[in-house]
Parts: structure tokens; C-alpha cells; sequence
């Protein structure tokens, strides 16, 4: 059986249809756990009347606490051998779990990981960014973590695009607090306990793209500055783990927290004026941190040197 983790929080024009793509599913043994954040919205009775007619799903209604909360109370009433997570605003293909469980037990892996497309709030496809369909992929803990330092991306560093084995997840939590990439600090200590994983290389997972959403530009400047400390979290337990990366992994560091930083310098224009003086200091963190790591990787070939010179010498 197969938990599936939906955390809920003022979703309620999107929620059901991302109930209804999860109990559309052809894999049928699942339990949803639907964790109502305090929503208040329509969302928490959405959930109770899914689950007076579907007897898969339930229901936990909780104050608001975050979304790292919400998903850890799933995760302790989780039953299933595996563990799954959706967004409440996005949607799944109807046999995504059903290829991705077959995938796990085919293979023996500790990780399976799919696809995903982007889709706008009328629910239209974005051509431009289609996800390219090819065989399914078997790779080791080392060329999980080379692809993890991709630079543009190419394993999303979220949850819900992926299956995990709950005997190892349950060791683990999703920090609460974070502003951001808790599912980036979650997934770092994941992979040092994963051998073997597999990629199902099909756009089974739906992500849809709001306006202003976390994921998607909506990320105030502290909560890019919380992303520093978990992708440098990440860079550092690659390290450890194989310190031939190094020059991979040091060069994503560096371009997504630069990234970032320049997001954030965007962003102070709006911040109030009673906020700009600490505001402007985790700005002031983030450069410190891009120069101090900048010189470090002064000698990577990995990075053009240009850029490493702009690294040393940003503004």
C-alpha cells in the first residue's frame, strides 16, 4: 500500500481536482491522508465530504502550522510501505503510481522518481516546457547526487514527483520553521540512504503554475535566504559522501544561490520601509556567503571563468 500526503492550505478553487486525479488512480491500494493546515477557505468540509464517500481517505484538520508541519502529521499516521506527496494544487495521472510502485518493486530501488509537465490555471499544457519521455532509468547513490547538482536542474528537488520507501523515511521529518526548501533538506538526507533509484522518465506528475505561488516567484527575500543554508546543506553532504563532485556541486551552489540572491536584491524594492534595514542585512548575508564560496571555488573549470569572476566581484 501506498500513503499519499496531500498538505492543504487556501486551495480551494484547485482541491478537487487534485482529489479526484488521486482517487482516479488505477493503482487502488492507497490511503490519502488529506492535512486541512487551518485552511479558511471552503477546503476543510472539500475534505470531510471526499471522505464520507470514499472510505481510502482520511481526514486531519489541524491549526495552521505550515506546510512542513502538515506533511510530518501525515507521515505519522502513514500506514503504507511506501510514501508518496501531491500538492493540493496540482494533479497526477491516472496511472502514475501504479508505474511508479511497479517501477520500485521491479528494480528493488529506495527511490522512484517521475516526470512532470506545467500547467497554467486553466489547466493548458505549457508546450514550451514539455518533458521529454524516454525509457526508464535505473542509477546509483553517486549519479543521484551528480544529478542533484544539475545546473539547469534535471531531477526536481521537491517531494511530490517521487515515491519513497517508509521504513527509510520514517527516520526522518521535514524541518518546521523553514521558510523554504524543507523538501530540499528532507530529500538530502534521504538520498545518503538510498542505493539504488529509478526514473520513470513520463510527465506523470501535474504541476500547475500560480501566479505569486512558492514555487513559482513567490518566494518573499527571507525565504530565499533560508534556501542558502539547505542547498549548502546538500552541497556539503554530496561532498562528504563523494568528494569527486566537488566541482560539480560547488558550481550549482553557486549559480542557484546567485540566482537568488538576485531575486531577493529585486524584491527589496517592495519590502516597507520599516523592514528595509533587516531585510537588506540577510541580503547582505546571502552576497557574503556567494564571495566567501566564490573564492573557494576559485580554481573550478566547471565554471567559466568569467562568471567566476563575477562570483568574486558582484555587486
Amino acid at each position: 500500500m501506498i500513503s499519499i500526503i496531500v498538505p492543504i492550505y487556501k486551495v480551494e478553487k484547485f482541491l478537487p481536482k487534485c482529489i479526484e486525479s488521486i482517487l482516479a488512480q488505477s493503482y487502488s491500494d492507497f490511503e490519502l491522508i488529506l492535512v486541512d493546515d487551518g485552511s479558511p477557505d471552503e477546503c476543510p468540509e472539500i475534505c470531510d465530504e471526499y471522505a464520507a464517500k470514499d472510505q481510502r481517505i482520511i481526514v486531519i484538520h489541524q491549526k495552521n502550522s505550515g506546510v512542513s508541519a502538515a506533511r510530518n502529521v501525515g507521515l505519522k499516521k502513514a500506514k503504507g510501505q511506501y510514501i508518496g506527496f501531491v500538492d493540493p494544487d496540482d494533479f497526477i495521472a491516472q496511472d502514475m503510481y501504479e508505474k511508479m510502485v511497479q517501477a520500485v518493486e521491479q528494480s528493488a530501488a529506495e527511490l522512484v522518481i517521475c516526470g512532470y509537465d506545467y500547467y497554467d490555471e486553466e489547466y493548458c499544457v505549457d508546450e514550451k516546457r514539455k518533458y521529454r519521455i524516454a525509457s526508464d532509468e535505473v542509477i546509483n547513490q553517486k549519479e543521484l547526487m551528480k544529478r542533484m547538482s544539475d545546473m539547469p536542474p534535471t531531477l526536481r528537488h521537491g517531494v511530490v514527483n517521487k515515491v519513497f520507501k517508509s521504513n527509510l523515511l520514517s527516520r526522518m521529518n521535514f524541518i518546521e520553521g523553514l521558510h523554504s526548501s524543507e523538501d530540499v533538506m528532507l530529500l538530502t538526507e534521504y538520498i545518503k540512504l538510498v542505493k539504488c533509484a529509478v526514473i520513470v522518465h513520463q510527465p506523470l506528475y501535474k504541476n500547475l503554475v500560480r501566479a505569486g505561488s512558492a514555487t513559482h516567484g513567490g518566494l518573499n527575500i527571507e525565504s530565499l535566504a533560508d534556501s542558502f543554508s539547505a542547498h549548502n546543506k546538500m552541497y556539503q553532504d554530496i561532498v562528504s559522501c563523494y568528494p569527486e563532485l566537488k566541482n560539480h556541486s560547488q558550481a550549482f551552489l553557486l549559480d542557484v544561490c546567485t540566482l537568488k540572491y538576485n531575486e531577493a536584491k529585486q524584491k527589496l524594492r517592495f519590502v516597507p520601509e520599516e523592514k528595509k534595514g533587516e531585510m537588506g542585512d540577510r541580503l547582505k548575508e546571502m552576497k557574503k556567503f556567494i564571495k566567501q564560496n566564490a573564492r573557494k571555488a576559485i580554481f573550478n573549470k566547471e565554471i567559466y571563468w568569467k562568471t567566476r569572476v563575477y562570483y568574486l566581484l558582484m555587486s
